[in-house]
Protein backbone atom coordinates (compact mmCIF):
# COMPACT_ATOMS: atom_id res chain seq x y z
CA UNK A 1 0.00 0.00 0.00
CA UNK A 2 1.65 3.22 -1.07
CA UNK A 3 2.40 6.06 1.37
CA UNK A 4 0.31 8.53 -0.69
CA UNK A 5 -2.45 5.83 -0.41
CA UNK A 6 -2.45 6.19 3.38
CA UNK A 7 -2.31 9.58 3.81
CA UNK A 8 -5.59 9.87 1.61
CA UNK A 9 -7.21 7.70 3.62
CA UNK A 10 -6.16 9.78 6.56
CA UNK A 11 -7.72 12.85 5.30
CA UNK A 12 -10.79 11.05 3.92
CA UNK A 13 -11.42 9.47 7.92
CA UNK A 14 -10.47 12.53 9.61
CA UNK A 15 -12.88 14.99 7.34
CA UNK A 16 -15.76 12.29 8.32
CA UNK A 17 -15.02 12.54 11.64
CA UNK A 18 -15.14 16.09 11.59
CA UNK A 19 -18.32 16.32 9.55
CA UNK A 20 -20.28 14.05 12.39
CA UNK A 21 -18.99 16.07 15.27
CA UNK A 22 -19.75 19.24 13.47
CA UNK A 23 -23.58 17.62 12.73
CA UNK A 24 -23.33 16.07 16.21
CA UNK A 25 -22.51 19.92 17.59
CA UNK A 26 -24.73 21.54 15.61
CA UNK A 27 -28.04 19.45 17.12
CA UNK A 28 -26.68 20.12 20.29
CA UNK A 29 -26.60 23.94 19.78
CA UNK A 30 -30.00 23.43 18.17
CA UNK A 31 -31.43 21.75 21.54
CA UNK A 32 -29.74 24.28 23.64
CA UNK A 33 -31.42 27.03 21.74
CA UNK A 34 -34.80 25.31 21.84
CA UNK A 35 -34.68 24.33 25.44
CA UNK A 36 -34.19 28.39 25.89
CA UNK A 37 -36.67 29.36 23.58
CA UNK A 38 -39.31 26.94 25.86
CA UNK A 39 -37.64 28.64 29.67
CA UNK A 40 -38.04 31.88 28.24
CA UNK A 41 -41.63 31.14 27.17
CA UNK A 42 -42.37 30.20 30.64
CA UNK A 43 -40.55 33.11 31.54
CA UNK A 44 -43.00 35.28 29.42
CA UNK A 45 -46.22 33.15 30.66
CA UNK A 46 -45.52 33.46 34.28
CA UNK A 47 -45.17 37.42 33.57
CA UNK A 48 -48.66 37.60 31.92
CA UNK A 49 -50.52 35.24 34.72
CA UNK A 50 -49.55 37.32 37.74
CA UNK A 51 -50.08 40.37 36.12
CA UNK A 52 -53.72 39.61 35.30
CA UNK A 53 -54.22 39.55 39.45
CA UNK A 54 -52.61 42.89 39.50
CA UNK A 55 -54.35 46.22 40.40
CA UNK A 56 -53.91 48.51 37.57
CA UNK A 57 -52.75 51.48 38.34
CA UNK A 58 -51.84 52.51 34.20
CA UNK A 59 -53.69 55.41 32.89
CA UNK A 60 -53.80 58.65 32.45
CA UNK A 61 -53.23 61.03 35.78
CA UNK A 62 -52.69 64.53 37.46
CA UNK A 63 -52.19 65.74 40.95
CA UNK A 64 -55.23 66.54 43.28
CA UNK A 65 -54.05 69.71 43.84
CA UNK A 66 -50.51 72.04 43.23
CA UNK A 67 -48.22 71.43 45.52
CA UNK A 68 -45.32 74.28 46.18
CA UNK A 69 -43.32 72.76 48.56
CA UNK A 70 -42.79 69.34 50.14
CA UNK A 71 -43.62 68.24 53.77
CA UNK A 72 -43.83 65.14 55.39
CA UNK A 73 -46.58 62.93 55.73
CA UNK A 74 -47.76 64.50 59.25
CA UNK A 75 -47.76 67.85 57.75
CA UNK A 76 -44.44 69.27 59.13
CA UNK A 77 -41.07 70.63 57.35
CA UNK A 78 -38.58 67.61 55.94
CA UNK A 79 -35.61 67.07 58.84
CA UNK A 80 -32.41 68.90 57.00
CA UNK A 81 -29.31 68.98 58.08
CA UNK A 82 -27.18 72.08 58.84
CA UNK A 83 -25.90 71.96 55.13
CA UNK A 84 -29.62 71.68 54.12
CA UNK A 85 -30.25 74.53 56.23
CA UNK A 86 -28.02 76.55 54.79
CA UNK A 87 -28.52 75.77 50.64
CA UNK A 88 -31.80 75.60 51.04
CA UNK A 89 -32.48 79.36 52.43
CA UNK A 90 -29.94 80.38 50.28
CA UNK A 91 -32.16 79.31 47.57
CA UNK A 92 -35.29 80.62 49.09
CA UNK A 93 -33.41 84.23 49.59
CA UNK A 94 -32.81 84.08 46.01
CA UNK A 95 -35.69 83.33 44.82
CA UNK A 96 -36.86 86.24 46.72
CA UNK A 97 -34.63 88.34 45.23
CA UNK A 98 -34.63 86.88 41.57
CA UNK A 99 -31.27 85.85 41.54
CA UNK A 100 -31.83 81.98 41.89
CA UNK A 101 -33.37 80.32 38.81
CA UNK A 102 -35.22 77.09 39.20
CA UNK A 103 -33.12 74.51 37.12
CA UNK A 104 -36.45 73.21 34.99
CA UNK A 105 -36.37 76.83 34.14
CA UNK A 106 -33.26 76.48 32.34
CA UNK A 107 -35.06 73.56 30.33
CA UNK A 108 -33.30 70.68 32.31
CA UNK A 109 -35.42 67.77 33.06
CA UNK A 110 -37.60 67.67 36.27
CA UNK A 111 -36.08 64.47 37.76
CA UNK A 112 -37.29 61.77 40.00
CA UNK A 113 -39.57 62.64 41.82
CA UNK A 114 -39.91 65.81 41.07
CA UNK A 115 -41.40 64.77 37.62
CA UNK A 116 -44.59 63.31 40.43
CA UNK A 117 -44.91 66.22 42.01
CA UNK A 118 -45.50 68.74 39.17
CA UNK A 119 -48.96 69.47 38.40
CA UNK A 120 -49.09 68.58 34.45
CA UNK A 121 -50.62 64.89 33.12
CA UNK A 122 -49.12 62.03 33.10
CA UNK A 123 -49.48 58.32 31.71
CA UNK A 124 -48.48 55.27 33.50
CA UNK A 125 -48.45 52.09 30.97
CA UNK A 126 -48.43 49.04 32.91
CA UNK A 127 -47.22 45.70 31.26
CA UNK A 128 -46.11 42.39 33.14
CA UNK A 129 -42.37 43.33 32.81
CA UNK A 130 -42.34 47.09 32.89
CA UNK A 131 -44.13 50.14 33.99
CA UNK A 132 -43.30 53.43 32.29
CA UNK A 133 -44.36 56.61 33.03
CA UNK A 134 -44.68 59.53 30.43
CA UNK A 135 -44.86 63.19 31.92
CA UNK A 136 -46.20 66.01 29.78
CA UNK A 137 -43.47 67.78 31.47
CA UNK A 138 -40.52 68.61 29.39
CA UNK A 139 -42.11 64.97 27.93
CA UNK A 140 -40.14 63.26 30.38
CA UNK A 141 -39.80 59.06 30.23
CA UNK A 142 -38.97 56.65 33.16
CA UNK A 143 -38.62 53.28 32.66
CA UNK A 144 -39.24 51.08 35.74
CA UNK A 145 -38.23 47.62 35.12
CA UNK A 146 -39.59 44.82 37.53
CA UNK A 147 -36.51 43.49 38.06
CA UNK A 148 -36.06 44.60 41.75
CA UNK A 149 -34.56 45.50 44.36
CA UNK A 150 -32.53 48.07 43.02
CA UNK A 151 -29.16 47.17 42.41
CA UNK A 152 -26.54 49.79 41.52
CA UNK A 153 -23.58 49.53 40.09
CA UNK A 154 -20.27 51.91 40.70
CA UNK A 155 -19.75 52.39 37.07
CA UNK A 156 -22.97 53.74 36.25
CA UNK A 157 -23.79 56.67 34.52
CA UNK A 158 -25.55 59.76 37.24
CA UNK A 159 -28.67 61.22 35.48
CA UNK A 160 -31.41 63.73 35.96
CA UNK A 161 -33.74 60.61 36.17
CA UNK A 162 -31.78 58.38 38.38
CA UNK A 163 -32.09 54.80 37.51
CA UNK A 164 -35.38 52.94 39.03
CA UNK A 165 -36.32 49.27 39.86
CA UNK A 166 -39.75 47.83 40.66
CA UNK A 167 -41.84 45.08 42.46
CA UNK A 168 -45.17 44.41 43.32
CA UNK A 169 -45.43 43.96 46.90
CA UNK A 170 -49.14 43.08 47.32
CA UNK A 171 -51.53 45.64 45.27
CA UNK A 172 -48.65 48.41 46.24
CA UNK A 173 -45.64 49.08 43.09
CA UNK A 174 -42.67 49.54 45.12
CA UNK A 175 -39.76 51.68 43.11
CA UNK A 176 -36.58 52.07 44.40
CA UNK A 177 -34.55 55.21 42.68
CA UNK A 178 -30.55 56.46 42.67
CA UNK A 179 -27.63 57.17 40.84
CA UNK A 180 -29.11 60.72 40.56
CA UNK A 181 -26.68 63.54 39.42
CA UNK A 182 -27.53 65.81 42.41
CA UNK A 183 -28.33 68.80 40.57
CA UNK A 184 -32.25 69.06 40.57
CA UNK A 185 -34.39 70.49 42.97
CA UNK A 186 -36.91 67.68 44.65
CA UNK A 187 -39.58 70.41 44.68
CA UNK A 188 -41.24 73.50 43.45
CA UNK A 189 -39.75 75.47 46.72
CA UNK A 190 -36.35 74.68 46.36
CA UNK A 191 -35.55 70.92 48.51
CA UNK A 192 -32.06 69.75 47.47
CA UNK A 193 -30.65 66.62 46.66
CA UNK A 194 -27.39 65.02 46.33
CA UNK A 195 -26.36 62.55 43.83
CA UNK A 196 -26.10 60.12 47.06
CA UNK A 197 -29.96 60.43 47.12
CA UNK A 198 -32.17 57.21 47.20
CA UNK A 199 -36.15 57.34 46.54
CA UNK A 200 -38.25 54.52 47.77
CA UNK A 201 -42.15 55.06 45.81
CA UNK A 202 -44.68 52.79 47.13
CA UNK A 203 -47.62 53.39 44.36
CA UNK A 204 -51.37 51.82 45.09
CA UNK A 205 -54.76 52.30 44.05
CA UNK A 206 -56.85 54.01 46.43
CA UNK A 207 -59.77 53.96 44.52
CA UNK A 208 -61.19 53.80 41.01
CA UNK A 209 -60.58 57.32 40.97
CA UNK A 210 -57.41 57.83 43.19
CA UNK A 211 -53.81 57.15 43.01
CA UNK A 212 -51.35 57.42 45.61
CA UNK A 213 -47.55 57.80 46.08
CA UNK A 214 -45.79 57.84 49.39
CA UNK A 215 -42.44 58.67 48.71
CA UNK A 216 -39.85 58.19 51.08
CA UNK A 217 -36.22 60.09 50.68
CA UNK A 218 -32.63 59.58 52.02
CA UNK A 219 -29.92 61.89 52.11
CA UNK A 220 -27.78 61.75 55.01
CA UNK A 221 -26.01 64.88 53.14
CA UNK A 222 -28.98 67.24 53.62
CA UNK A 223 -31.54 65.62 55.52
CA UNK A 224 -30.87 64.28 59.14
CA UNK A 225 -33.16 61.24 58.87
CA UNK A 226 -35.41 59.67 56.18
CA UNK A 227 -38.82 61.34 55.86
CA UNK A 228 -41.64 60.36 53.52
CA UNK A 229 -44.23 62.89 51.61
CA UNK A 230 -47.85 61.76 50.45
CA UNK A 231 -48.93 62.95 46.62
CA UNK A 232 -52.45 61.60 45.78
CA UNK A 233 -54.04 61.97 42.05
CA UNK A 234 -56.96 61.70 40.29
CA UNK A 235 -57.80 60.01 37.25
CA UNK A 236 -58.15 61.72 33.89
CA UNK A 237 -60.09 60.36 30.82
CA UNK A 238 -58.73 57.91 28.47
CA UNK A 239 -59.12 60.77 26.24
CA UNK A 240 -56.53 63.08 27.52
CA UNK A 241 -53.57 64.38 25.03
CA UNK A 242 -50.31 65.51 26.57
CA UNK A 243 -49.65 68.24 24.74
CA UNK A 244 -46.19 69.75 23.20
CA UNK A 245 -43.78 71.38 25.82
CA UNK A 246 -41.53 73.58 23.86
CA UNK A 247 -38.99 75.02 26.77
CA UNK A 248 -36.43 75.61 24.38
CA UNK A 249 -38.09 78.77 23.41
CA UNK A 250 -37.13 79.87 26.81
CA UNK A 251 -33.77 80.30 26.09
CA UNK A 252 -34.01 82.21 23.11
CA UNK A 253 -33.45 85.99 23.33
CA UNK A 254 -36.05 86.22 20.33
CA UNK A 255 -38.99 83.66 20.54
CA UNK A 256 -39.74 81.95 17.36
CA UNK A 257 -43.45 81.86 17.81
CA UNK A 258 -46.18 84.31 19.56
CA UNK A 259 -47.20 81.96 22.39
CA UNK A 260 -43.70 80.91 23.97
CA UNK A 261 -43.28 81.19 27.68
CA UNK A 262 -41.25 84.27 28.92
Amino acid sequence: MSKQFLMAACAIAALAASSQAFGQSSIAQEDAAAARNKADAARVAALIEAEKKRPRVGGYWQLTSPVKALSTIDGKAPPLTSAGRALYGKTVAGLKAKKSVDPMDACTPPGTPRAMAVDEPFMIAQTPAKITFFHQIKHVIRHVYLDGPLKLGEDRDVLWEGHSSGRWEGDTLVIESGDFNGKQWIDNSGLPQSPDMRTVEKIRRVDANTLEDLITFTDAKYYSAPWTTRLTYRSLPSSTILVEDDCAEKLLDFPMKPYAPQ
